[in-house]
């Protein structure tokens, strides 16, 4: 609902019978938007005016709008993406290299991917994550840029070595080739809620005995806020005519949450699904897992669903024997002399 709080001219005009309040109300599930616009209220004019006169207006107004998430714990970290460099014994001069994606997903998380991948140009690496899950939508677009980039992925976690990612001013690991140099290990790591999604993305899709892939019902957030607008119109001849509009201040006045996916929503996620070369038996287990609770998928679902593409450690990806086969993975990069300044 929009409110106008105008002042100067409009007073004169509303005795002439000039003024109108409008309602909006807009509302986002998913990929979906719906928004009805309509006006209230509306009063005619009772002279017409060969003369236009300048309003400005104040407008209050309530968005509802809809968010699509996963359970994930308050307060997680964003994800965060690095390219990180193999600091196994014996590694180099050729040492495997990969991207480390690890934290909650957000609705930024696909633009700060993109920003990574173009610093590495048309290189392959494969993506090793850890994830509570998060934003769906975005999982979703994680996993389509990975599949389209042909990226593998692994469950797993990566222990830095020298410089860790929250260190701006770091130079311990000056000179070795990369600004990131750590070990990619399985054990505790875990792919959860909308994490699967982004995890379907892969080419070749890898998770341990040791990892933890898990799933549960969707949760959709409505969240009220309340937006002030500032604009500015002028009355030519009885009509309205906007001039600007902008935003003044937005806060949030209250939400509601559903704890299970609609119908659309399930038709998103089995096409999403089978796009990737994935059956649908993830998503019934979706369905069948509550919001609150999380279902772990066991090694042998996993392969029968063709969620995972080989059952195995993130060293698969990541160990430097990748790196002595002919040819040598895609992920292998040779250390030379411009990597001394590194």
């Amino acid at each position: 609902m929009q409110h106008e709080i105008c002042g100067g001219p409009r007073a004169a005009l509303m005795r002439k019978g000039i003024g109108r309040d409008r309602s909006n109300l807009e509302r986002r599930g998913g990929d979906s938007r719906a928004r009805d616009s309509f006006l209230i209220g509306m009063a005619f004019p009772r002279e017409v005016f060969s003369r236009s006169v300048v309003i400005v207006c104040l407008l209050v107004g309530l968005l509802a709008s809809a968010a699509t998430v996963r359970a994930a714990p308050a307060g997680g970290a964003d994800m965060q993406f690095f390219v990180v460099r193999s600091g196994q014994p014996g590694c180099e001069p050729t040492c495997p290299e990969w991207i480390s994606a690890e934290g909650t997903i957000v609705r930024e998380s696909p633009a700060h991917f993109k920003k990574l991948l173009k610093t590495i140009g048309k290189r392959r690496l494969p993506v090793v994550v850890t994830s509570p899950g998060g934003d769906v939508d975005a999982a979703l677009a994680l996993g389509r840029i990975i599949r389209t980039r042909k990226l593998e992925v692994a469950v797993g976690k990566t222990r830095f070595i020298g410089c860790q990612p929250q260190q701006k001013d770091c130079r311990d690991n000056d000179g070795k080739g990369a600004r990131y140099i750590g070990t990619a290990y399985s054990g505790g790591a875990y792919c959860n809620s909308a994490c699967p999604l982004m995890f379907a993305g892969g080419t070749r899709r890898v998770a341990g005995q040791w990892a933890y892939l898990g799933v549960h019902q969707i949760t959709t957030v409505f969240v009220q806020t309340q937006t002030r607008y500032r604009e500015e119109y002028r009355i030519v001849n009885g009509k309205k005519k906007v001039t600007s509009k902008k935003v003044v201040s937005r806060k949030n006045v209250g939400s509601r949450k559903i704890y299970e996916m609609t119908k659309s929503q399930e038709r998103e996620l089995t096409a999403y699904l089978a796009e990737m070369g994935i059956g649908r038996t993830v998503i019934d287990l979706m369905k069948i897992t509550p919001a609150s609770d999380m279902r772990k998928i066991e090694p042998v679902a996993m392969t029968e669903m063709k969620l995972i593409t080989q059952l195995g450690g993130v060293e698969l990806l990541t160990s430097v024997e990748t790196c002595r086969t002919v040819p040598a993975s895609a992920n292998c990069r040779v250390f030379v002399m411009s990597d001394l300044k590194r």
